[in-house]
């Protein structure tokens, strides 16, 4: 349990880079043209929205392992293809229509940069639809096609799970580690990721939480 990061009076534009970026290639996606003009009006566009409209900062983690970030890409492939075979069978399979289902997943991370990496990651994949985001809690609600049994939503949930674990390990922090890491421990499972820079972060993180903890305890 880190302490949280005491908010900063007003937002830079180096701060909202991310966000500008995005709304560029939203702009250039929407518009379908790759030209002089659609850049620069998209730019235009994006920075009247991130400058004249209230919009919170998309705070990064500070850390980016170039070899988990690839292998994440080739993950989001391989998950775009592999999904896309299944709701192809889905739809010529000699079966009745398979029944859909709404799944809450709560990530372990409370990162507003990581949630919002993994609800597009789910976006992008075939058959979850990211229907609700609980920010506060950090919680996705996914639309998962053929999910009727308790077996196919755990398989769907843990799916999720996987996207993560991926992004935490590619741009997470530490700290978006060491939450992943105590809920596998919890179900006996390896940690995510368990170097001698995160090992010396997760003791002081715990040690942290046990003195926060008694200090509460006190309290009361």
């Amino acid at each position: 349990m880190s302490p949280e990061k005491a908010p900063r009076k007003g937002v830079s534009l180096l701060t909202q880079l991310p966000l500008l970026f995005f709304l560029i290639a939203l702009w250039l996606i929407l518009w379908g043209q790759f030209d002089v003009i659609s850049i620069g009006t998209g730019i235009i566009f994006s920075l009247l929205v991130v400058r004249f409209f209230y919009l919170p900062p998309v705070v990064l983690s500070g850390r980016i392992h170039l070899g988990w970030t690839i292998v994440l890409i080739f993950r989001v492939l391989w998950w775009i293809v592999g999904a896309s075979f299944q709701i192809a069978w889905l739809a010529v399979r000699p079966q009745k229509v398979p029944v859909s289902s709404i799944i809450a997943v709560r990530l372990r991370t409370h990162s507003d940069w990581l949630i919002t990496v993994a609800a597009e990651i789910n976006m992008l994949v075939p058959g979850s639809v990211v229907v609700e985001v609980d920010r506060l809690r950090g919680i996705l609600y996914l639309h998962v096609m053929d999910a009727d049994t308790s077996e196919k939503v755990a398989a769907g949930r843990a799916d999720s799970y996987k996207i993560e674990e991926a992004i935490a390990l590619a741009i997470g922090s530490r700290e978006d580690l060491w939450r992943i890491n105590r809920d596998r421990a919890h179900e006996g499972r390896k940690p995510l990721l368990a170097n001698k820079r995160q090992r010396e972060f997760e003791e002081r993180a715990e040690r942290l939480r046990k003195d926060l903890e008694r200090e509460w305890e006190a309290e009361l």
